[in-house]
Protein backbone atom coordinates (compact mmCIF):
# COMPACT_ATOMS: atom_id res chain seq x y z
CA UNK A 1 0.00 0.00 0.00
CA UNK A 2 1.56 3.30 -1.09
CA UNK A 3 0.61 6.93 -0.87
CA UNK A 4 1.50 9.94 -2.99
CA UNK A 5 3.10 13.09 -1.55
CA UNK A 6 1.40 16.41 -0.93
CA UNK A 7 -2.10 16.90 0.42
CA UNK A 8 -2.75 13.16 0.24
CA UNK A 9 0.05 12.51 2.72
CA UNK A 10 -1.35 15.12 5.09
CA UNK A 11 -4.80 13.51 4.86
CA UNK A 12 -3.32 10.06 5.45
CA UNK A 13 -1.36 11.36 8.42
CA UNK A 14 -4.48 12.78 10.01
CA UNK A 15 -6.52 9.66 9.37
CA UNK A 16 -3.83 7.51 10.97
CA UNK A 17 -3.56 10.05 13.77
CA UNK A 18 -7.32 9.97 14.31
CA UNK A 19 -7.21 6.22 14.60
CA UNK A 20 -4.29 6.59 16.99
CA UNK A 21 -6.35 9.00 19.06
CA UNK A 22 -9.06 6.37 19.40
CA UNK A 23 -6.46 3.80 20.44
CA UNK A 24 -4.86 6.20 22.92
CA UNK A 25 -8.07 7.48 24.51
CA UNK A 26 -9.58 4.00 24.71
CA UNK A 27 -6.44 2.68 26.35
CA UNK A 28 -6.31 5.62 28.75
CA UNK A 29 -9.96 5.17 29.72
CA UNK A 30 -9.46 1.45 30.28
CA UNK A 31 -6.29 1.93 32.31
CA UNK A 32 -7.62 4.73 34.53
CA UNK A 33 -11.24 3.59 34.95
CA UNK A 34 -11.05 -0.18 34.76
CA UNK A 35 -7.50 -0.92 35.90
CA UNK A 36 -7.49 2.06 38.32
CA UNK A 37 -4.00 3.15 37.30
CA UNK A 38 -2.73 6.60 38.20
CA UNK A 39 -3.01 9.19 35.42
CA UNK A 40 0.77 9.48 34.83
CA UNK A 41 1.64 5.80 34.11
CA UNK A 42 -1.69 5.26 32.35
CA UNK A 43 -1.03 8.18 29.99
CA UNK A 44 2.49 6.95 29.23
CA UNK A 45 1.24 3.43 28.41
CA UNK A 46 -1.62 4.73 26.28
CA UNK A 47 0.73 6.99 24.32
CA UNK A 48 3.13 4.10 23.68
CA UNK A 49 0.33 1.98 22.23
CA UNK A 50 -0.72 4.84 19.97
CA UNK A 51 2.89 5.46 18.87
CA UNK A 52 3.31 1.82 17.81
CA UNK A 53 -0.06 1.85 16.04
CA UNK A 54 0.77 5.04 14.16
CA UNK A 55 4.24 3.87 13.13
CA UNK A 56 2.89 0.73 11.48
CA UNK A 57 0.35 2.66 9.43
CA UNK A 58 2.68 5.54 8.58
CA UNK A 59 5.26 3.02 7.38
CA UNK A 60 2.71 1.17 5.21
CA UNK A 61 0.56 4.05 4.03
CA UNK A 62 1.37 7.69 4.88
CA UNK A 63 5.00 7.39 3.76
CA UNK A 64 4.55 4.19 1.78
CA UNK A 65 6.33 5.80 -1.17
CA UNK A 66 9.53 5.85 0.90
CA UNK A 67 9.99 2.15 1.69
CA UNK A 68 12.65 1.01 4.16
CA UNK A 69 15.32 -1.28 2.74
CA UNK A 70 15.20 -4.39 4.89
CA UNK A 71 14.27 -5.25 8.46
CA UNK A 72 17.17 -3.34 9.98
CA UNK A 73 16.09 -0.14 8.26
CA UNK A 74 12.59 -0.60 9.69
CA UNK A 75 14.07 -1.01 13.19
CA UNK A 76 16.17 2.14 12.72
CA UNK A 77 13.08 4.03 11.58
CA UNK A 78 11.11 2.79 14.55
CA UNK A 79 13.90 3.98 16.86
CA UNK A 80 13.86 7.41 15.20
CA UNK A 81 10.07 7.49 15.35
CA UNK A 82 10.19 6.80 19.09
CA UNK A 83 12.98 9.30 19.63
CA UNK A 84 11.18 12.08 17.73
CA UNK A 85 7.43 11.49 17.42
CA UNK A 86 7.39 9.29 20.49
CA UNK A 87 9.32 11.80 22.56
CA UNK A 88 7.02 14.62 21.48
CA UNK A 89 3.96 12.52 22.23
CA UNK A 90 5.20 11.21 25.56
CA UNK A 91 6.64 14.47 26.85
CA UNK A 92 3.98 16.71 25.33
CA UNK A 93 1.00 14.53 26.18
CA UNK A 94 2.09 13.81 29.72
CA UNK A 95 3.11 17.41 30.47
CA UNK A 96 0.03 19.04 28.93
CA UNK A 97 -2.38 16.43 30.30
CA UNK A 98 -1.03 16.70 33.84
CA UNK A 99 -1.01 20.51 33.67
CA UNK A 100 -4.64 20.68 32.49
CA UNK A 101 -5.79 18.10 35.04
CA UNK A 102 -4.11 19.91 37.92
CA UNK A 103 -4.65 23.55 36.95
CA UNK A 104 -7.97 23.43 35.07
CA UNK A 105 -9.44 20.38 36.82
CA UNK A 106 -10.32 18.81 33.47
CA UNK A 107 -11.17 15.17 33.04
CA UNK A 108 -7.98 13.23 32.08
CA UNK A 109 -9.49 12.09 28.75
CA UNK A 110 -10.54 15.63 27.79
CA UNK A 111 -7.16 17.03 28.82
CA UNK A 112 -5.40 14.33 26.82
CA UNK A 113 -7.44 15.12 23.70
CA UNK A 114 -6.26 18.73 23.89
CA UNK A 115 -2.67 17.56 24.31
CA UNK A 116 -2.97 15.32 21.24
CA UNK A 117 -4.08 18.24 19.09
CA UNK A 118 -1.20 20.38 20.33
CA UNK A 119 1.40 17.73 19.43
CA UNK A 120 -0.06 16.77 16.03
CA UNK A 121 1.70 19.33 13.83
CA UNK A 122 5.07 18.75 15.48
CA UNK A 123 4.73 15.00 14.95
CA UNK A 124 3.90 15.40 11.26
CA UNK A 125 6.93 17.62 10.66
CA UNK A 126 9.20 15.20 12.51
CA UNK A 127 7.88 12.25 10.54
CA UNK A 128 8.12 13.91 7.15
CA UNK A 129 11.48 15.58 7.65
CA UNK A 130 13.42 13.20 9.89
CA UNK A 131 11.91 9.71 10.17
CA UNK A 132 10.76 8.63 6.71
CA UNK A 133 13.61 10.17 4.77
CA UNK A 134 16.74 8.97 2.97
CA UNK A 135 19.92 9.01 5.10
CA UNK A 136 21.64 11.84 3.21
CA UNK A 137 18.68 14.19 3.62
CA UNK A 138 18.38 13.28 7.30
CA UNK A 139 21.98 14.40 7.77
CA UNK A 140 21.25 17.70 6.02
CA UNK A 141 18.19 18.36 8.16
CA UNK A 142 19.69 17.26 11.47
CA UNK A 143 22.79 19.36 11.04
CA UNK A 144 21.06 22.39 9.63
CA UNK A 145 23.20 22.27 6.49
CA UNK A 146 22.34 22.19 2.81
CA UNK A 147 23.12 19.70 0.10
CA UNK A 148 25.64 22.11 -1.39
CA UNK A 149 27.35 22.52 1.99
CA UNK A 150 27.65 18.77 2.44
CA UNK A 151 29.09 18.35 -1.00
CA UNK A 152 32.33 20.08 -0.08
CA UNK A 153 35.33 19.02 1.95
CA UNK A 154 36.53 22.49 2.94
CA UNK A 155 40.18 23.23 2.28
CA UNK A 156 40.53 24.81 5.73
CA UNK A 157 39.41 21.58 7.41
CA UNK A 158 41.85 19.51 5.35
CA UNK A 159 44.68 21.92 6.16
CA UNK A 160 43.85 21.63 9.86
CA UNK A 161 43.89 17.84 9.54
CA UNK A 162 47.30 17.89 7.83
CA UNK A 163 48.81 20.07 10.56
CA UNK A 164 47.39 17.92 13.35
CA UNK A 165 48.49 14.63 11.80
CA UNK A 166 52.01 16.06 11.31
CA UNK A 167 52.15 16.78 15.04
CA UNK A 168 51.01 13.25 15.88
CA UNK A 169 53.58 11.74 13.48
CA UNK A 170 56.35 13.88 14.99
CA UNK A 171 55.43 12.81 18.52
CA UNK A 172 55.36 9.14 17.62
CA UNK A 173 58.67 9.33 15.78
CA UNK A 174 60.35 10.45 19.01
CA UNK A 175 60.39 7.16 20.94
CA UNK A 176 62.41 8.75 23.75
CA UNK A 177 59.32 10.77 24.74
CA UNK A 178 57.43 7.61 25.63
CA UNK A 179 56.06 4.61 23.80
CA UNK A 180 52.42 4.37 24.81
CA UNK A 181 49.99 7.27 24.51
CA UNK A 182 48.01 6.01 27.51
CA UNK A 183 51.12 6.59 29.65
CA UNK A 184 51.36 10.15 28.35
CA UNK A 185 47.67 10.62 29.13
CA UNK A 186 48.34 9.24 32.63
CA UNK A 187 45.51 6.73 32.44
CA UNK A 188 45.58 4.95 35.82
CA UNK A 189 46.53 1.25 35.90
CA UNK A 190 45.67 0.79 32.24
CA UNK A 191 48.10 -2.13 31.81
CA UNK A 192 46.57 -4.07 34.68
CA UNK A 193 43.08 -3.29 33.45
CA UNK A 194 43.95 -4.47 29.95
CA UNK A 195 45.39 -7.72 31.33
CA UNK A 196 42.15 -8.21 33.27
CA UNK A 197 40.18 -8.06 30.02
CA UNK A 198 39.13 -4.42 29.99
CA UNK A 199 39.70 -2.02 27.09
CA UNK A 200 41.03 1.14 28.74
CA UNK A 201 40.25 4.21 26.64
CA UNK A 202 41.25 7.85 26.65
CA UNK A 203 40.03 10.76 24.56
CA UNK A 204 42.35 13.49 23.37
CA UNK A 205 40.77 16.90 22.94
CA UNK A 206 42.26 18.07 19.63
CA UNK A 207 42.24 21.70 18.53
CA UNK A 208 39.32 22.98 16.53
CA UNK A 209 39.62 23.21 12.76
CA UNK A 210 37.52 25.43 10.49
CA UNK A 211 34.56 23.67 8.89
CA UNK A 212 35.51 20.30 10.36
CA UNK A 213 35.88 18.27 13.54
CA UNK A 214 38.86 16.19 14.65
CA UNK A 215 38.36 13.02 16.69
CA UNK A 216 41.22 11.40 18.62
CA UNK A 217 40.80 8.30 20.77
CA UNK A 218 43.29 5.86 22.25
CA UNK A 219 42.58 2.35 23.53
CA UNK A 220 44.47 -0.81 24.41
CA UNK A 221 44.06 -4.56 24.83
CA UNK A 222 46.24 -7.37 26.16
CA UNK A 223 46.76 -10.71 24.44
CA UNK A 224 48.31 -13.42 26.61
CA UNK A 225 50.64 -16.31 25.82
CA UNK A 226 52.20 -14.81 22.71
CA UNK A 227 55.01 -12.56 21.51
CA UNK A 228 55.27 -9.33 19.58
CA UNK A 229 56.81 -11.11 16.60
CA UNK A 230 54.01 -13.68 16.57
CA UNK A 231 51.30 -11.02 16.81
CA UNK A 232 52.72 -8.82 14.05
CA UNK A 233 53.46 -11.79 11.82
CA UNK A 234 49.88 -13.06 12.11
CA UNK A 235 48.38 -9.65 11.39
CA UNK A 236 50.63 -9.23 8.35
CA UNK A 237 49.81 -12.73 7.09
CA UNK A 238 46.10 -11.87 7.24
CA UNK A 239 46.44 -8.53 5.45
CA UNK A 240 43.52 -8.42 3.04
CA UNK A 241 41.47 -10.81 5.19
CA UNK A 242 40.34 -8.26 7.78
CA UNK A 243 36.69 -9.05 7.09
CA UNK A 244 37.29 -12.41 8.79
CA UNK A 245 37.87 -10.86 12.19
CA UNK A 246 37.12 -7.11 12.36
CA UNK A 247 33.48 -6.48 13.25
CA UNK A 248 33.09 -3.32 11.17
CA UNK A 249 34.84 -4.72 8.07
CA UNK A 250 32.36 -6.35 5.69
CA UNK A 251 34.77 -7.04 2.84
CA UNK A 252 38.55 -6.88 2.31
CA UNK A 253 41.38 -7.82 -0.03
CA UNK A 254 45.12 -7.36 -0.34
CA UNK A 255 46.10 -4.79 -2.98
CA UNK A 256 49.88 -4.79 -2.63
CA UNK A 257 52.65 -6.09 -0.37
CA UNK A 258 56.22 -4.83 -0.28
CA UNK A 259 58.17 -6.01 2.73
CA UNK A 260 56.71 -4.39 5.85
CA UNK A 261 54.39 -2.17 3.80
CA UNK A 262 50.97 -3.40 2.69
CA UNK A 263 48.04 -1.81 0.94
CA UNK A 264 44.58 -3.22 1.60
CA UNK A 265 41.00 -2.60 0.57
CA UNK A 266 38.30 -2.69 3.25
CA UNK A 267 34.57 -2.17 3.08
CA UNK A 268 33.72 -0.54 6.41
CA UNK A 269 30.27 -0.34 7.95
CA UNK A 270 29.58 2.18 10.68
CA UNK A 271 26.45 2.81 12.67
CA UNK A 272 26.39 6.59 12.75
CA UNK A 273 23.55 7.30 15.12
CA UNK A 274 20.42 8.12 13.12
CA UNK A 275 21.83 6.47 9.99
CA UNK A 276 24.25 3.72 9.06
CA UNK A 277 27.02 4.34 6.56
CA UNK A 278 29.14 2.02 4.41
CA UNK A 279 32.49 2.97 2.88
CA UNK A 280 34.90 1.54 0.36
CA UNK A 281 38.33 2.35 1.73
CA UNK A 282 41.97 1.74 0.94
CA UNK A 283 44.70 1.79 3.58
CA UNK A 284 48.47 2.09 3.43
CA UNK A 285 49.96 0.25 6.43
CA UNK A 286 53.65 0.57 7.31
CA UNK A 287 55.31 -1.50 10.05
CA UNK A 288 58.43 -0.46 11.94
CA UNK A 289 60.28 -2.97 14.11
CA UNK A 290 62.10 -1.14 16.91
CA UNK A 291 63.60 -4.17 18.65
CA UNK A 292 62.62 -7.67 19.70
CA UNK A 293 60.00 -6.42 22.14
CA UNK A 294 58.50 -3.41 20.38
CA UNK A 295 56.92 -2.77 16.99
CA UNK A 296 54.80 0.07 15.63
CA UNK A 297 52.61 0.51 12.58
CA UNK A 298 50.93 3.44 10.89
CA UNK A 299 47.74 3.02 8.86
CA UNK A 300 46.55 5.83 6.60
CA UNK A 301 43.27 5.72 4.71
CA UNK A 302 44.27 6.79 1.21
CA UNK A 303 40.70 6.45 -0.06
CA UNK A 304 37.35 6.87 1.70
CA UNK A 305 34.30 6.61 -0.55
CA UNK A 306 30.83 6.52 0.96
CA UNK A 307 28.45 4.13 -0.79
CA UNK A 308 24.97 4.96 -1.99
CA UNK A 309 22.46 2.08 -1.80
CA UNK A 310 25.03 -0.48 -0.57
CA UNK A 311 24.18 -4.11 -1.19
CA UNK A 312 21.65 -3.31 -3.92
CA UNK A 313 21.87 -3.28 -7.74
CA UNK A 314 21.98 0.53 -7.47
CA UNK A 315 25.13 0.53 -5.34
CA UNK A 316 27.68 3.16 -6.29
CA UNK A 317 30.52 5.15 -4.78
CA UNK A 318 29.63 8.75 -4.16
CA UNK A 319 32.03 11.27 -5.75
CA UNK A 320 34.64 12.76 -3.39
CA UNK A 321 32.98 15.32 -1.16
CA UNK A 322 29.44 14.36 -2.19
CA UNK A 323 28.77 12.45 1.01
CA UNK A 324 27.29 12.87 4.47
CA UNK A 325 30.61 13.98 5.93
CA UNK A 326 30.79 11.47 8.79
CA UNK A 327 34.30 10.35 7.79
CA UNK A 328 36.64 12.38 5.61
CA UNK A 329 40.06 11.22 6.88
CA UNK A 330 41.26 8.36 9.09
CA UNK A 331 44.65 7.38 10.50
CA UNK A 332 45.44 4.63 12.99
CA UNK A 333 48.67 4.35 14.97
CA UNK A 334 49.44 0.95 16.49
CA UNK A 335 52.01 0.02 19.13
CA UNK A 336 52.92 -3.50 20.26
CA UNK A 337 55.05 -4.26 23.32
CA UNK A 338 55.99 -7.49 25.08
CA UNK A 339 54.68 -7.44 28.65
CA UNK A 340 55.36 -10.59 30.62
CA UNK A 341 53.88 -13.60 28.87
CA UNK A 342 51.80 -11.52 26.47
CA UNK A 343 51.57 -8.41 24.31
CA UNK A 344 50.09 -5.01 25.03
CA UNK A 345 48.48 -3.55 21.91
CA UNK A 346 47.57 0.13 21.78
CA UNK A 347 45.82 1.99 18.98
CA UNK A 348 45.38 5.71 18.44
CA UNK A 349 42.56 6.53 16.04
CA UNK A 350 42.55 10.02 14.53
CA UNK A 351 39.76 11.01 12.15
CA UNK A 352 38.17 14.05 10.53
CA UNK A 353 34.47 14.67 9.91
CA UNK A 354 32.36 17.64 8.90
CA UNK A 355 31.69 20.25 11.54
CA UNK A 356 28.60 20.29 13.72
CA UNK A 357 26.61 23.55 13.76
CA UNK A 358 26.97 25.47 17.01
CA UNK A 359 23.29 25.37 17.91
CA UNK A 360 23.13 21.56 18.10
CA UNK A 361 26.64 20.81 19.38
CA UNK A 362 25.49 20.03 22.94
CA UNK A 363 23.30 17.26 21.49
CA UNK A 364 25.28 16.14 18.44
CA UNK A 365 28.86 16.17 19.73
CA UNK A 366 28.32 13.46 22.39
CA UNK A 367 26.74 11.25 19.72
CA UNK A 368 29.58 11.83 17.25
CA UNK A 369 32.21 11.21 19.94
CA UNK A 370 30.45 8.02 21.02
CA UNK A 371 30.56 6.73 17.44
CA UNK A 372 34.35 7.31 17.24
CA UNK A 373 34.93 5.68 20.64
CA UNK A 374 32.75 2.64 19.95
CA UNK A 375 34.35 2.12 16.55
CA UNK A 376 37.83 1.92 18.11
CA UNK A 377 36.55 -0.27 20.93
CA UNK A 378 34.99 -2.74 18.47
CA UNK A 379 38.22 -2.81 16.46
CA UNK A 380 40.33 -3.61 19.52
CA UNK A 381 37.88 -6.21 20.78
CA UNK A 382 37.78 -7.92 17.38
CA UNK A 383 41.57 -7.97 17.10
CA UNK A 384 42.01 -9.39 20.60
CA UNK A 385 39.51 -12.17 19.86
CA UNK A 386 41.27 -12.99 16.59
CA UNK A 387 44.76 -13.09 18.12
CA UNK A 388 43.57 -15.17 21.08
CA UNK A 389 42.19 -17.81 18.72
CA UNK A 390 44.99 -20.15 17.73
Amino acid sequence: MTQTPGIHRWIAFNLVGAAGVVVQLAALAALTRLAALDVLPATALAVELAVLHNFVWHQRWTWGDRPARGARAVVVRLARFHALNGLVSLAGNVAITMWLVRTAALDPVVANAIAIAACSLVNYAAGDLLVFRTPALIVVLLTGGTAAHLAAQPAAALEGWTRYVARVDQRLADTTAGFFALDMRQVPRWRERARAGEIPMAEVDPPGVPDGKLHHWTGAVFVGNTSVDAVVRRIQEHAGREAEFYEEVKGSKLLDRRGDTVRVFMRIYRDAGPVDVTYNTEHLVQYRRLDGTRTTSRSEATKIAELADPGTPREREKPPGDDSGFLWRLNAYWRYEQWGDGVLIECESVSLSRSVPFIIRPIANPIVNRIARESLERTLRSLRKFLATR
